[in-house]
């Protein structure tokens, strides 16, 4: 035993000979020992002494029961900076056993779906083509590391910090500052066939391969781009309408047109939604990810006191929940109180720029026309700034509340995100629109908030990325039939990572605003954010393939806390165009005698009118197509019968 542990040792291990053990085969680098399919890269830090490199290499090599990780590793150095570069994989069985842990579900023999179990791993169809999917088996790769807990406390060679008993060892690590990160890698041949078929191919603008998106990245990010592709399908209507409106509705855009695009916007807006559950339903249930969160357990990052878990019976930390709120309710809410009265103050600024604009320029002349659109240009640029500044901060609170579920985790970032950058975008539009009352200055800012808003978040997203990769950090992602010596993990380290679907979402939900709430006052807007999406599709593809770091996958069944914000958007966008309708002049001088509170009480009765239409709407759509609604009534009563079935066999055995 001791012999194999030291050649286990011995090959895992550093030594300054490492480059004999690699030869180069058609420009890739390749280990002389058994080659297994390399799916991750784990990276250490710059400095980090050899002995504690050896020592986490032991611990990913060696067996779980020797308490390790049993995942494949080859290390290698770079000619040049002498970096340390860790390839990582894991055996088929191992790769089973780690899919059964994470709970995945696979289709059977049968064709049903069902969670995997390596006890009944012949009932599932193994010979399929792609029966765990490069997304999956990196997922398990990230998990087995993730969750790699120490049995004993143990100084960790080279340093003086201690690893504790049950404390997960790559995640102290990783806080330690001993490995920088842990990333999967994007495999080439398959990049180029998805890249063919999504954002290189021009058949369909809209039309986008879901399947292999979700096969590639995972199913968070392919129900995202399946969202946004339904979305965009869906502001064809809105733009029509807008077209049409604005060319061939004449000059009188007051109350009549406010009722109009009331009426409009509470329509599209329900049935946008409802529409999209359908889908999500029937994709999540194709996909096997329908109704797959019943529990979750403790995120990687989680720290705090060891604990029993009274649900898992097992060691895990345990952070008071009571500290957690001392931090959200002591430190990060008067923070983001903080930033709001910032972006108040901001507004006042820009009002105050306008008046000095106006007093010094006359705005007939072509240059007072000119200068007049500046003030607004400069809050739009100013807003975004503040927006991208705004989410850094909001992810590091969230960050440090220290949140045990992921889905705790996600949902306290989006109401961070969603409170601020929703007070931030529109505060200036109900700013004009019900202290102000000037329709003219209101349809300048909506379009100039609108434009110039997309037109920085697609330079920001994709094209200043991609022109630092390629041409500063000159490490822009080849295909497959590219020839360069350089190390594929060299090359994808380069490129920037994923933070995850926040920041997209939070882009649709804010344009989603400006429709819903402000089209009566500006009518093309909806077609902006149209042709806005039809390049973000593609911008986005190009993201993810070429310029971002491939993010492990992560399983959903639907876009989750996101569509319940939309919902309070289109309630919201109810209200504001009922007040629109109330307040416009046309209305004013049909209700001349009615006092005050008479009008508030017609405008709460119209606006309850319209709230009622808009869950008639809601409750006349189902959520669930027919035919799933059997579907899952069938999987339910199989179920049923299998249990009845097991108690059955359980009062024979013991009669």
């Amino acid at each position: 035993m001791n012999n194999e542990k030291a050649k286990h040792h011995k090959n895992n291990s550093l030594n300054d000979n490492e480059e004999e053990t690699t030869k180069l085969i058609h420009g890739r680098r390749f280990s002389l020992q058994i080659p297994f399919a390399e799916l991750c890269v784990l990276e250490f830090s710059s400095g980090i002494k050899k002995e504690t490199k050896e020592w986490v290499l032991n611990k990913l090599a060696l067996l779980p029961s020797q308490n390790g990780a049993g995942v494949n590793v080859r290390v290698t150095q770079t000619e040049k900076k002498k970096d340390t570069i860790v390839y990582v994989g894991v055996t088929k069985e191992r790769m089973l056993e780690g899919a059964e842990k994470a709970c995945l579900k696979k289709r059977c023999k049968d064709g049903t779906l069902a969670d995997f179990t390596i006890k009944h791993k012949d009932q599932f169809d193994q010979e399929e083509a792609e029966f765990l999917s490069t997304a999956e088996q990196q997922r398990i790769i990230s998990y087995i590391i993730c969750n790699l807990v120490s049995h004993d406390d143990e100084v960790i060679p080279g340093t003086k910090e201690k690893v504790y008993r049950s404390e997960k060892t790559i995640i102290k690590c990783m806080s330690l500052g001993i490995v920088s990160r842990l990333y999967p890698l994007h495999q080439l041949g398959e990049l180029d066939e998805l890249s063919q078929a999504w954002y290189q191919s021009l058949k369909n603008i809209v039309k986008q391969p879901h399947d292999m998106i979700r096969r590639y990245f995972g199913e968070t990010v392919a129900i995202y781009f399946k969202f946004l592709g339904f979305y965009t399908r869906m502001l064809v209507f809105p733009a029509v309408f807008g077209i049409i409106y604005y060319f061939f509705g004449g000059q009188r855009r007051a109350s009549h047109s406010y009722g109009l695009f009331a009426i409009f916007n509470l329509v599209w807006t329900t049935c946008f939604l409802e529409i999209w559950k359908r889908k999500s339903a029937e994709t999540a249930f194709r996909w096997g990810t329908y109704g797959m969160v019943k529990f979750e357990e403790a995120r990687p990052s989680y720290t705090g006191e060891v604990w029993i878990n009274p649900v898992t019976k097992r060691e895990e930390p345990h952070y008071p929940k009571w500290k957690r709120s001392l931090k959200k309710y002591a430190v990060s809410c008067p923070i983001i109180i903080l930033c709001l009265v910032g972006a108040f103050w901001m507004m006042l600024m820009s009002f105050h720029f306008e008046k000095v604009v106006l007093k010094h320029y006359d705005i007939t002349t072509t240059e007072g026309k000119v200068m007049i659109q500046v003030p607004s240009i400069v809050y739009s640029i100013l807003i975004v700034i503040c927006n991208k500044l705004y989410r850094k901060l909001a992810r590091f609170l969230n960050d440090w509340e220290n949140h045990r579920l992921e889905s705790s985790y996600a949902n306290n970032l989006i109401l961070k995100l969603v409170v601020f950058e929703f007070c931030n975008c529109f505060m200036s539009l109900f700013y004009v629109a019900f202290y102000i009352r000037d329709m003219k200055l209101l349809r300048q800012y909506v379009a100039s908030l609108l434009i110039v808003s997309q037109v920085i978040d697609q330079m920001i997203e994709t094209v200043i990325p991609y022109l630092v990769l390629r041409f500063i950090r000159k490490g822009a992602l080849p295909d497959s039939h590219d020839k360069s010596e350089e190390h594929p993990a060299l090359r994808e380290s380069k490129m920037d990572e994923y933070e995850g679907t926040f920041d997209d979402y939070l882009e649709l939900f804010l344009q989603f605003g400006y429709i819903s709430l402000f089209s009566a006052v500006y009518p093309l807007a909806a077609c902006f954010a149209l042709a806005n999406n039809l390049i973000e599709i593609r911008s986005d593809a190009f993201k993810f393939c070429r310029v971002l770091q491939r993010p492990f996958s992560r399983p959903a069944g639907d876009i989750g806390t996101w569509l319940i914000v939309f919902e309070i958007m289109s309630v919201l966008a109810v209200v504001t165009n009922c007040a629109l309708i109330g307040m416009s002049p046309e209305i004013q001088e049909l209700l001349p005698q009615i006092s005050l509170i008479k009008q508030v009480l017609i405008f709460v009765a119209v606006e309850h009118l319209f709230l009622g239409a808009k869950a008639a709407i809601a409750i006349l759509i189902p959520d669930l197509p027919e035919w799933l609604e059997i579907e899952l009534a069938k999987e339910e009563f199989q179920s049923k019968q299998a249990l009845l079935q097991k108690k059955a066999e359980a009062m024979k055995k013991t009669d």
